[in-house]
C-alpha cells in the first residue's frame, strides 16, 4: 500500500444513524388492519381462479394414483401419475399466466 491510501484509511469517520426511523414506511390502514390468511386467500383466488383448479387437479390426481397404486391396479396408476404431471404442468402455466395478467393491468392502471 502506498502512503496515500494508509492515510485515507485513518481518515474514515464512523456513520451515525439517524434518530428517527421516518424512512420505514407503515403499511396502509396501520399495522394491526392487515389482512388475514382467509382473506387473503380468497383475494388471490378470485385474481387468479386456474391455480385452485390446478392444485385441486394435481391433489386428486395424486391421491387416486395412490391409492390405485396400494390396489395393485398398475396401469391406471401409471395414468394418474402422468395425470398429476400434466396437472401441475397447468398450475404452473395457470399461475405465469396470473402473473402476466396482474402485471399488465397494473401497467394499464398506472397509465391512465
Amino acid at each position: 500500500m502506498d502512503k496515500a491510501n494508509m492515510e485515507a484509511d485513518h481518515n474514515v469517520q464512523a456513520v451515525v444513524p439517524p434518530e428517527t426511523f421516518e424512512y420505514l414506511e407503515v403499511p396502509r390502514g396501520g399495522w394491526m388492519n392487515q389482512e388475514t390468511f382467509r382473506e387473503k386467500f380468497v383475494r388471490k383466488t378470485k385474481e387468479n381462479p386456474l391455480v385452485p383448479l390446478g392444485l385441486a387437479a394435481t391433489i386428486g390426481a395424486l391421491t387416486y394414483g395412490l391409492y390405485q397404486m396400494k390396489t395393485g391396479n398398475r396401469a391406471m396408476s401409471q395414468k394418474m401419475m402422468r395425470m398429476r404431471i400434466y396437472a401441475q404442468g397447468f398450475t404452473v402455466f395457470a399461475l405465469l399466466g396470473g402473473i402476466m395478467y396482474q402485471s399488465k393491468k397494473g401497467k394499464n392502471t398506472a397509465a391512465k
